[in-house]
């Protein structure tokens, strides 16, 4: 999930989730019924033939996270994916971001947000692009810098 969105606006929503899974060589009927499921779980699916540019940011930002998340994705990066969302729509995304790391897939969350944090099983703090401390099983800075570099 791109904290700009990117979404393509000659798309309409469906399309823009579906596009992914178009290039991992799903047929496009697949794919859209994958869309149409994706967009129904943050709450879209009535906006599935609308574009971008016709939905609020929020809305915007669901689609962005329904195409992030559809099909069997093993790795999800999501910079700041709850951004321009409500409180009560945060926590929707987070309990999807969540729901897929459950079922197996590596998820990377960037946030400001301590609450949202909470979710992690392990937390890394940057502070100027430094790391100044983890929480979780990394086992504090030191050792996380030292699998890093030792990689």
């Amino acid at each position: 999930m791109f904290q700009q969105l990117n979404l393509v606006p000659s798309l309409t929503a469906a399309e823009n989730v579906a596009l992914p899974r178009e290039l991992d060589g799903v047929r496009r009927a697949a794919a859209r019924d994958e869309a149409l499921q994706a967009l129904t779980e943050v709450g879209l699916a009535d906006a599935a033939d609308r574009f971008p540019a016709e939905l609020s940011g929020g809305q915007q930002q669901r689609i962005a996270i329904a195409r992030a998340l559809v099909g069997p994705r093993r790795l999800v990066l999501a910079d700041e994916p709850t951004g321009a969302l409500d409180s009560v729509t945060g926590e929707d995304v987070m309990r999807l971001l969540r729901a897929r790391i459950d079922a197996g897939a590596c998820g990377v969350l960037v946030t400001h947000d301590a609450r949202y944090a909470a979710w992690a099983d392990r937390t890394v703090f940057l502070r100027d692009g430094r790391l100044v401390d983890t929480t979780g099983d990394a086992g504090g800075p030191e050792l996380l810098l030292a699998r890093e570099v030792a990689r």
